[in-house]
This record gives structure tokens, sequence and C-alpha cells, in this order.
């Protein structure tokens, strides 16, 4: 149950004992109707007796270095004796009803919360007893009745124990509850952690650390496994190459802030643009690569251009690109280091125009115009 609601709740409530339960515990222990009427006729003769008794009862106790330390002073001592007096009062009251029950589950609580534990009340209450029981003796009219009156009062001091034992059980049940709670709660943040710091290492392991990109080697892994799918299902496949002109000179005039920041805005327009199948990576230094799976060559211009155009619109520098495209496709599947030279020597030559028009420009693999007719396939 959730703690927040148990503070609206009886102790009784919370422990599911109501009157039903209260008789079957007396049946449990053979208390009956005469077991009340035989305390209850002590009460006037005993009750004079209860302030001796409860003076014996804590000069025993405050001897006892674990509990004198629990009570811990006079004032409290004090607080002590009055409500041992209305215990004892209660044990020979002949009513234990369910408000008999609720104090002797608040004792229970309490003697908890203080820190008093099973070993050391129990050993208070079998005190109690023998104090009781030899008043008891002393005091009743004859033999009979002095055993009559000490049974009923060992069941009722069974009964109030287990009550009392009731609420010490819930109680550490109840921590039990919350520890495993925070404890799962502590794992599952360790586990979010821990997969979250498992991610950023496999991110780091993957990515470039500038750009968040993909590095060569992981950019590689992919494009490996996309040339032998597309070649198993005689797919499509382009390969960009892209180089950033004048990007050396941004660096020497503006610092090399100013040239990761273009590296960086190349990246975001490449995130963009691109189709979430698609794969980008840094190749190394100004140089980048993007992988288009299932895109043959006129769907490869469009997302070209719209790259191009996204670039221009959110550079900081006066920079343009150089690219180089070739691809896979029937008749030529190439492994991504032949691929990967074709694409290179195209972005170069797209770069000797880029020196002469200072625009961004792209070359395609030659080969490409003569497979106009499977362009479909993209």
């Amino acid at each position: 149950m959730d703690a927040r609601n148990l503070i609206y709740q009886t102790l009784a409530e919370q422990l599911n004992i109501n009157e039903h339960d209260i008789e079957q515990r007396k049946i449990s222990l053979s208390f009956v109707e005469q077991d009340e009427v035989n305390l209850q006729q002590c009460l006037k003769w005993l009750e004079p007796l209860i302030p001796q008794v409860v003076q014996e009862f804590y000069q025993h106790q405050v001897s006892i270095p674990e509990i004198a330390l629990i009570i811990g002073d006079k004032d409290t001592l004090k607080r002590l004796h009055y409500s041992m007096s209305q215990y004892i009062t209660e044990l020979f009251s002949g009513s234990y009803d369910m408000d008999y029950v609720a104090k002797r589950l608040q004792i229970g609580r309490i003697h908890q919360r203080i820190g008093v534990t099973p070993k050391l009340y129990l050993s208070g209450i079998n005190r109690l007893q023998h104090l009781l029981e030899d008043i008891i003796r002393d005091y009743s009219e004859d033999e009979l009745q002095t055993n009559q009156i000490l049974s009923s009062l060992k069941k009722l001091m069974y009964f109030d124990n287990q009550l009392v034992f009731d609420t010490y059980i819930s109680t550490l049940q109840s921590e039990v509850i919350v520890a495993n709670k925070q404890l799962e709660s502590y794992a599952n943040n360790l586990e979010q952690i821990v997969s979250d710091r498992t991610q950023r290492l496999e991110e780091l392991a993957l990515k470039d650390a500038l750009t968040s990109l993909y590095n060569r080697h992981s950019f590689q892994e992919i494009v490996d496994k996309n040339i032998s799918y597309a070649e198993r299902t005689s797919g499509w496949g382009s390969l960009l190459y892209l180089d950033i002109n004048r990007f050396k000179e941004v660096n020497d005039t503006f610092g090399h802030q100013a040239g990761d920041q273009v590296l960086i805005e190349l990246a975001d327009s490449m995130r963009e643009t691109l189709r979430k199948s698609d794969s980008a990576a840094r190749h190394g230094g100004d140089e980048f690569c993007i992988w288009l799976p299932n895109t043959a060559l006129k769907k490869t211009q469009i997302l070209v251009e719209r790259l191009c155009r996204h670039f221009d619109q959110h550079k900081s520098h006066d920079v343009s690109l150089s690219i180089g495209v070739t691809s896979v496709y029937p008749e030529h599947y190439l492994p991504f280091e032949k691929l990967l030279i074709e694409a290179d020597e195209l972005m170069y030559q797209a770069k000797k125009i880029a020196h002469q028009t200072h625009q961004n420009e792209v070359m395609y693999h030659q080969d490409l115009s003569t497979v106009t007719m499977l362009q479909s396939a993209g």
C-alpha cells in the first residue's frame, strides 16, 4: 500500500483487525466473559497499589543501560509512569473491545518507533506480569480465586502481545517494502545510468565527436552491409563524397572555432535534409560521405540539390561544396574501397570547376548516364 494512503487509516484498519478478528483471537486463547469478570473484580483493591507497581517496574527498567538510554530524561520517565498506570488500569477494566485494541496497537507502534527491540519489550512485559502476579497472590482472598485471576491475566497478556507484535511485524514489513522499492528505484536508476553511459560510449565509438555524424570506420561497416544487400536484391545505392571549398581560408582567417562551426553547419544540413534511412559521416578534416540506400540517379540528384540549398541558407562563411557521386546498381556492384575511390576522384573533378565558379559543384559517374532506364527502381 502507498504510504501516503496509510495516514487516512487507523492502525486496526491497516492490519485488517475488526470486531470479528478480535473475537477470534479471544477464542484462540480461551479468553471468555468470565475472564473479563475475574480481572475487573480486581480493580477495586488493585487500583491503589498501581503506583507501587509502576515504581518498582521502572526502578528495574532504568537499571538496564539500553532502556535507560532510550528513556533519556526525567520528563520522559514521568510520562512513562503515567502511561504505565493507565496501561495497568486498562488491563483490569473488563472491557477489551476495539478501543482497547487500538491502544495496544499504538503501544506497539510507539515502542517500535523509539527503538525498543522485541527482546527489550518482552523483558519489560515479563517483569510487569511478575509484579502483578505477586500483588494478586498477596491480596486475593483464596487460592482458587488467585489461580483464576492469574489465568485470566496470562491470557490477556498473550492477547496484548499478539497485538503489539502484529504492529511490530507490520511496521517492519512496511520498512522492508519501502527499502525494496528504494532499492528497486536505485537499481533502475543505476541501470538507466549504465545504459546511458554505454550508449554514450557506443556513440563515441561510432560517431565523430564534433559533428555527431558517423566516423569513417562505422560508416564503412554500414555501407558494406548495404552494398551486399543491394547486390542480393538487384538494388541501387549512391555514395556521395563531399569537400568544403575555401575551408582552409576560413580556418586561417577566422580561426579553428569558425572552421568547426562550418563543419557543424554542414552536418546539421545533412540531418535536416537526408532521410532516416540515409547515413552520413565525417570522413576526415573537411571531407564527408553520404550513403543513400535504394536510391537511383534521379532521386540522388533531388537530395543533393536539397542539401546544397539548405547549406547555402545556413552557412556562416563564404564556402561551397564539391561533391562526387557514384552508385551501385545491377552490373556495377563494387566494394566500398573502390566505390570510395570513384567518388573521391569525382569530387576532385567537381572541385576544379568550383575553383572557377565559387559555387556548389557536383560530378556524377559517367556510367550513370547509360543506366537511365534502371532509375525507376529508385
